[in-house]
């Protein structure tokens, strides 16, 4: 199959001309006559209930009520009996009847009973497909708008954090616009993403997290990236509600991008009515959490400046020019170091205290809604400006989005959407060696006065190849902006009674340029700072433009057969086309006030293209049968080809069948005693299958090559990597089953689901013998599994008139486990030093490196010098990882160092705690966070401790610890392995619905907190941290990344 490119300007020609023809089109496709429908709704108490949707059955025109429970729908349809439907989240649905004859406006008040999750709610489970929640076999979570805006940060998935059951979502970094990592049910690939793929009103967009603002050559900076996130750009505030579905549900309508799970945004939209405006404006401060504990104790073994082991020791050298240092030997793998064991006096810094910073930041939203007769308009501004904690750092984000809904006739609806995002990004290098803020501290012993500058006001040098950490935030400049847009056009038909058309032409397209300068160090030539430092200046640029098109027509035909069956058809096609472009260069050896790449010796100037793009259509069909509205079948198929498949691989194939019965309809249940304490009773179950393109690259089933130079010329050489014509895509069956329950009047609320997932047709770069003609292959080769659990319990021990109590339980077990490789071991590179491994038998990036040595009661087996050592002993071979421990006739290890798992970082389980009270116009809600089981490599500790700033270190010179002590533990990865447990206090919010001022429907006040209290026992800042970014197979590791800050939020909304 051949790539087509359309492009962008022609999609957005073409999107315009459609939409003028079918606004011109509007009078003439209109017919029968128009009425008004207005009225209130209101609780059982007479409460107002806002947001309830509206809608005359049959003819998809519809509105919602506003803040004080009011509606106005204006309609056209032909006179006859209709049935006007009330329904809202948390509200049990309600017909009612309505006659339209001769009278222009009629007058329908609605009163509906609560009901906590009700299993008639209508819920989305891909963006064509929906229907009540009671027919569905499998989980689908529901998220309101409303959750999002209260939670204190201007990210929209960090918001989802603690509130979707199955999900660990995880806050990478704490910079500004750090990444967010989102795993549904585990680890779904070896090569490519386990990130879902995320619909808005219809749009594929991305969520990609390409680097173009970390681009220095040298591994001390490009080598690990925690990066920015894509739904960065997205304002929370124009969402309505988010439909998370977990498995592979969703196999129907998005087959081979289905298995990491579908998360489907729907966007607010205007309503029948005057103009109605709403504002949010907030101030918000970030700071430190926590501080890392170092060393305050002002002395130093040897003399000022030495190391407290420094390579191959003290040198004789350096003991003949300080008079007085001693030393001692010190055994270590069967090799004496000489150590220096006299101390002298030294000034200790609080470098920390020079990098951080209190942030400050606002989030400022604007919207105009609307409508009138056929037209209904939707439009929103935002603002957004946020300050890092570190130094220098800071997030712009502006925003505009606008829908327009045009009622063509009562069969026929058009829609168009357009959202825009500008934001501008001030970084620091992260997640390296020397150029990180936070790793530029841990590597520099803090002996020296940082901010202490030569007569030109220039910093200066600190201890010999290390960077001053005070020149990372004053002489590098990190930036990166991002324009974006994000546009659909939707018409939706109902030409006959039970049959609809849904058609949807979506586009996403954005632009990322980033600068890179690194200004030449004035101390460079008395650091002696070797070439991959840029003592001498760096400059480089770097361009990736995105395009993702996405068309899907959607067929529905619904009826009954008989007064007890109904059957629902749904057939449609799905184009997806996606092209992205990249391009760097870069420079070092920079002329004096040159900060651009054109100023670099031409010596060391490098240049790179890159160019990716797919296409991926897809036929599919689902049947649904119902029987008396509480047992439902559905069958699902779906047929996919893409250019990224081999031409032997043309057609994947994805079923899928589920069912769900209501057990509490059955006449039985109804009039027995249980029935009126246990209100609902659904058993659900689902199988299906679907794929993981993001594992393959769009050109690994061809020989690639690669440029080189060549006497002086440019020239291309083959790739190492061979061809494989057979490639395919990664390929998931899931099975899932589940109860969901409702007790005491629907005050509890319990759903619960058991899954299996088997995951085959692993993409893996296979090793290959040289006799091959290339090292290595991409396969599919791999097989992996995930099992678990997902438990939500929602509780109201209190309902009354003024004060209520809800409560929401959320627990997660999710077990992953790699079962074929291809090779027994697979050890992941990482910058950090971190030892992932991929491993037959055990679950995916475990740490993989040296153990204690330990005696058999498991305390530490010390040497004759009293310090831990390495493990030594014999050890299978391949998967196999049992060892028996060594020992000589002296009871110390002897053999060859043992290799052993010293972490996972895959937590035993993950849940939430939330609790929200609300007392007459006063509200209060907190969420508990909590990742248990969990470990961290912290890279960080063992840098801070060999320099000789850890508390570790003060114990070693204080007498407390032997001398020798950090030494010895070095190469032990087992020290480097922390707790990553914690439980944290996620979010807090006060909020107060102040008095109604004339002319304002409503104005509330909230003071929020997030990430204020952690529960752990992390030696860091924080255990919730991965330097290696949206890196699927790199977790859990903490490598001078930015703590996540402790954020205060003060929020004023108002709706007019």
């Amino acid at each position: 199959m051949t790539n087509r490119y359309i492009p962008g300007s022609q999609c957005i020609r073409y999107t315009c001309m459609l939409w003028l023809t079918l606004l011109l089109c509007g009078n003439v496709l209109a017919q029968g006559s128009r009425y008004t429908i207005k009225g209130r709704v209101t609780d059982k108490d007479g409460q107002s209930i806002p947001g309830v949707t509206v809608l005359l059955r049959g003819t998809q025109q519809g509105t919602t009520s506003i803040a004080d429970g009011s509606y106005t729908l204006g309609i056209t349809a032909s006179p006859g009996s209709y049935s006007l439907t009330f329904t809202s989240i948390g509200f049990a649905g309600l017909d009612q009847v309505v006659t339209l004859g001769n009278q222009d406006e009629l007058t329908v008040n609605a009163t509906l009973a609560e009901e906590n999750q009700t299993l008639d709610e209508v819920i989305v489970a891909a963006q064509t497909i929906s229907g009540p929640r009671r027919q569905f076999g499998n989980a689908i979570t529901t998220i309101k708008g409303q959750e999002l805006t209260q939670t204190g940060t201007g990210g929209l998935i960090n918001s989802l954090q603690g509130k979707v059951p199955g999900a660990q979502i995880t806050q990478n970094s704490g910079d500004p616009a750090g990444g967010i990592t989102v795993r549904l049910r585990g680890v779904k690939s070896l090569s490519g993403s386990s990130d879902p793929l995320y619909i808005i009103d219809g749009v594929i967009v991305s969520n990609a997290s390409d680097n173009v603002s970390q681009q220095a050559a040298g591994n001390q900076i490009g080598g690990a990236n925690a990066g920015q996130n894509r739904l960065s750009d997205l304002n929370p505030n124009d969402i309505a509600s988010i439909n998370v579905v977990n498995g592979a549900a969703a196999a129907a309508q998005y087959g081979s991008r289905a298995a990491n799970g579908v998360v489907l945004i729907t966007t607010k939209r205007g309503q029948t009515g005057a103009p109605r405006i709403s504002f949010m404006t907030s101030f918000n401060v970030n700071e430190l959490r926590k501080n890392v504990p170092l060393g305050t104790l002002n002395k130093q073994f040897g003399f000022a400046g030495l190391r407290l082991h420094p390579i191959g020791g003290i040198s004789p050298a350096q003991i003949a020019a300080n008079p007085g240092v001693t030393t001692i030997g010190i055994v270590r793998d069967g090799a004496t170091t000489n150590l220096a064991t006299n101390l002298v006096d030294v000034t200790r810094y609080n470098y920390f205290d020079q990098i951080f910073r209190t942030g400050y930041g606002t989030d400022n939203a604007l919207a105009v809604s609307g409508g009138r007769d056929n037209t209904n308009y939707y439009v929103s501004f935002g603002y957004l400006k946020n300050q890092g904690i570190i130094k220098g750092t800071d997030f712009t984000r502006y925003n505009f989005r606008a829908r327009l809904d045009q009622r063509l006739a009562s069969w026929a609806k058009m829609s168009a959407g357009l959202s825009y995002s500008n934001s501008f990004t001030n970084e620091k290098a992260n997640g390296n060696v020397f150029y990180s803020p936070i790793n530029s501290v841990n590597i520099t012993n803090n002996i020296w006065d940082i901010t202490k500058r030569d007569a030109a006001g220039n910093l200066q040098a600190v201890e010999p190849t290390r960077v001053n950490p005070l020149s990372t935030i004053e002489d590098m400049t990190f930036t990166q902006s991002v324009n974006r847009t994000i546009s659909d056009l939707q018409l939706n038909l109902t030409p006959l009674k039970g049959l609809s058309v849904d058609w949807i032409l979506g586009v996403d397209t954005y632009g990322q340029f980033g600068r890179n300068y690194i200004r030449p160090y004035p101390y460079q030539a008395t650091a002696g700072l070797p070439a991959e430092r840029y003592p001498l200046g760096y400059a480089a640029t770097a361009n990736n433009n995105v395009l993702l098109l996405n068309s899907d027509i959607t067929v529905g035909y619904e009826r009954y057969l008989t007064n007890d069956f109904k059957l629902n058809l749904i057939a449609g096609y799905n184009y997806q086309f996606s092209r992205s472009d990249f391009s760097r260069a870069e420079g070092q050896n920079l002329a004096p006030f040159i900060e651009t790449v054109n100023g670099a010796s031409s010596t060391t100037f490098g240049v790179g293209y890159g160019l990716d793009r797919f296409n991926l259509s897809g036929y599919f069909g689902q049947a649904t049968i119902a029987y008396k509205n509480l047992a439902f079948l559905t069958g699902a198929l779906r047929r996919d080809a893409s250019s990224k498949f081999s031409p032997s691989e043309t057609n994947q194939i994805y079923p899928k069948v589920s069912g769900s019965l209501v057990v509490s309809d059955l006449g039985f249940w109804k009039t027995s005693t249980v029935g009126g304490v246990w209100n609902d009773l659904k058993i659900r179950a689902s199988y299906g299958e679907s794929g993981n393109l993001s594992g393959i690259g769009s050109y690994s089933r061809f020989w690639q090559f690669q440029p080189i130079a060549f006497l002086g010329r440019n020239t291309i050489i083959p790739s190492s990597t061979l061809a494989n014509p057979a490639v395919r895509p990664e390929r998931m069956a899931e099975l899932e089953g589940g109860v969901d329950m409702s007790f005491l009047n629907n005050r509890v609320n319990l759903s619960f689901t058991a899954y299996n997932q088997q995951i085959k047709d692993l993409v893996v770069n296979r090793t290959l013998a040289p006799s091959t003609g290339g090292t290595g292959i991409i396969n599919n080769v791999g097989t992996m599994e995930n099992r678990g659990i997902e438990m939500m319990l929602d509780v109201t021990p209190i309902k009354k008139k003024d004060f209520s109590w809800d409560v929401t339980f959320i627990f997660n077990r999710n077990r992953n486990k790699i079962l074929s490789l291809g090779s027994p071991r697979i050890e992941i590179s990482t910058v950090s030093g971190a030892p992932v491994f991929l491993i037959e038998g055990q679950p995916a990036s475990v740490f993989f490196e040296f153990p204690y040595a330990r005696n058999p009661d498991g305390s530490l087996l010390l040497t004759a010098q009293g310090l831990p050592q390495r493990e030594r002993g014999t050890q299978g071979a391949g998967a196999d990882l049992s060892y028996t421990p060594g020992r000589n006739d002296q009871g110390q290890p002897t053999g060859a160092f043992i290799r052993s798992i010293i972490g996972d970082p895959n937590p035993k389980w993950t849940g939430s705690f939330a609790s929200n009270l609300t007392y007459k116009k006063l509200g209060f809600r907190f969420m508990l966070d909590a990742v248990q089981g969990s470990q961290v490599f912290n890279a960080d500790k063992r840098t801070r401790e060999n320099v000789g700033i850890g508390t570790l270190t003060e114990q070693e010179m204080r007498g407390t610890l032997q001398r020798g002590y950090i030494f010895a533990i070095g190469p032990i990865g087992e020290f480097r392995v922390d707790d990553g447990s914690f439980v944290k206090l996620r979010e807090v919010a006060l909020s107060y619905q102040l008095p109604r001022i004339k002319g304002i429907s409503s104005l509330n006040v909230a003071l929020i907190g997030r990430n204020l209290i952690s529960w752990d026992n992390y030696n860091g800042f924080d255990p919730e941290t991965n330097s290696g970014g949206n890196a699927d197979l790199v977790r859990g590791v903490d490598f001078g990344n930015v703590p996540i800050p402790r954020t205060y939020q003060l929020q004023l909304s108002a709706t007019f």
